[in-house]
C-alpha cells in the first residue's frame, strides 16, 4: 500500500489520489509505504530516483547503521514502534483486551531536503493518531518541511508509548486490588491466570523500554548540529527528550510494580499449595491412634481387656473415637487445620 501527502496553503497535510506512478508529483511532502509491492517501489523509484530498503533488511539491520546520513545528505533512520499482534488474538476477542500481546515494528525514515519517506510493515496507531492532527493542524505547523513530519511522527510514537504506559498502570491498580482483598482472591481469583496476565504486562512493558531507549537514541542523533541542518527544531527536540525521560522512569516503577505482584501472586500460590500438603499431612496424624488401637484388638489374643463380652465393642469404639477427637481439637487448638 501507498499513500501519499502535500500540504496546503495553510501548512496541514492532506490526503493525494495515488492511482500510478504517474500521480507521483514533486509537489508531495510525505510518501508512506506500507508494506510496499514492488511495482509501487518502482514507481518511488522512477518518481524519485529513490531506492527504498526492504522489509527484512530493516529487521537485520545493525544498531550501528539506524541513524546516518548519506554521502548525497539523505538522513536515514529505523526506529522502533509498539503495536498489538493480532496474529495471538483468539477468536471474537475485543481488540482493545490488554490479552493480545504486543510485537515491535521497525519503521524506516528517508529524509530529503523536500519531502519524508517512511516504509513499515503494517498499520500502526501513532501514524494514524499524526495524520489527523497534521490534517487539523492545531499547532500551526508549517508541514512543508518535511522534517516537522518527522518529528511529528516521532511524537505521535511518544504519546502512544505514554497510552500505553497509562492503561498498563490501570491494569496494575486493579490487579493489585484483585491480588491483595483476601476474599476476592479465595473465592473467585484465578491465581494461574493473573501470573500470566502480569507476565504480558511485564513483556509490553520490556518493549515499550526498547521502544523509548531507542527513540531517546534518535532524537539524540537529531540534535546534533549537522544532523538536520538548523536549529529551529532543537527546542521541540529537547521537549521530546525531557518526554523520553520521563517516561523510562516511570516505565521502571511499573516494572518494579509488576514484579512485585509477580512474587506476592507466586507466593499466595505457593501458601495454597503448602497449605494443601499440610492437610493431607495431618490426617495420617489423626487416623494413626485409631488405627493403631484397631489394629492391636483385632489381634488373635486373649489377654487384652474389653476383648470379650457384650460391652466390648461399645467400649472399644469409644476409645477409637477418643483418639480421633483428641488429635482433632488439639490441631485445631494450635491452629493447624
Amino acid at each position: 500500500m501507498l499513500e501519499a501527502f502535500h500540504s496546503t496553503e495553510r501548512g496541514s497535510l492532506e490526503d493525494a489520489t495515488i492511482n500510478g506512478g504517474f500521480d507521483l508529483h514533486q509537489d508531495l511532502v510525505w510518501i508512506d509505504l506500507i508494506a510496499p509491492s514492488q511495482e509501487e517501489q518502482q514507481w518511488v523509484l522512477d518518481a524519485y530516483d529513490q531506492n527504498l530498503p526492504t522489509l527484512k533488511s530493516l529487521e537485520d539491520i545493525s544498531s550501528s547503521a539506524r541513524f546516518y546520513r548519506d554521502d548525497d545528505g539523505i538522513l536515514h533512520i529505523s526506529t522502533y514502534f509498539l503495536t498489538k499482534n493480532k496474529n495471538f488474538q483468539l477468536d471474537g476477542e475485543p481488540e482493545e483486551n490488554s490479552s493480545i500481546l504486543s510485537t515491535v515494528q521497525t519503521v524506516a525514515f528517508i529524509l530529503h531536503k523536500d519531502r519524508l519517506f517512511t516504509l513499515r510493515g503494517e498499520k500502526l496507531v501513532a501514524f494514524r493518531a499524526f495524520r489527523a492532527r497534521a490534517r487539523r493542524n492545531d499547532y500551526e505547523i508549517d508541514y512543508k518541511d518535511p522534517t516537522w513530519v518527522l518529528l511529528g511522527l516521532l511524537e505521535a510514537k511518544l504519546d502512544e508509548l505514554a497510552d500505553i504506559l497509562e492503561d498498563i498502570h490501570k491494569d496494575l491498580e486493579k490487579y493489585s486490588t484483585e491480588v491483595l482483598n483476601n476474599r476476592h482472591r479465595e473465592q473467585m481469583l484465578d491465581l494461574d491466570d493473573m501470573i500470566t496476565r502480569l507476565a504480558q504486562l511485564e513483556d509490553t512493558l520490556g518493549k515499550a523500554q526498547l521502544c523509548l531507549i531507542d527513540l531517546r537514541r534518535v532524537l539524540t542523533f537529531l540534535a546534533r548540529p549537522r544532523a538536520l541542518g538548523s536549529h529551529i527544531y532543537d527546542a521541540d527536540i529537547r521537549e521530546l527528550s525531557e518526554d523520553v525521560r520521563s517516561l523510562v522512569e516511570h516505565d521502571a516503577f511499573l516494572f518494579q510494580k509488576v514484579r512485585f505482584l509477580l512474587d506476592t501472586t507466586s507466593g499466595f500460590i505457593n501458601t495454597e499449595q503448602n497449605d494443601t500438603i499440610r492437610r493431607f499431612s495431618i490426617l495420617p496424624s489423626m487416623l494413626a491412634p485409631p488405627m493403631l488401637v484397631a489394629s492391636v484388638y483385632g489381634m488373635n489374643t486373649e489377654v487384652l481387656p474389653f476383648a470379650h463380652g457384650t460391652t466390648s465393642f461399645i467400649v472399644v469404639s469409644a476409645i477409637l473415637l477418643a483418639f480421633f477427637v483428641g488429635p482433632m481439637i488439639y490441631f485445631r487448638w494450635k491452629k493447624w487445620i
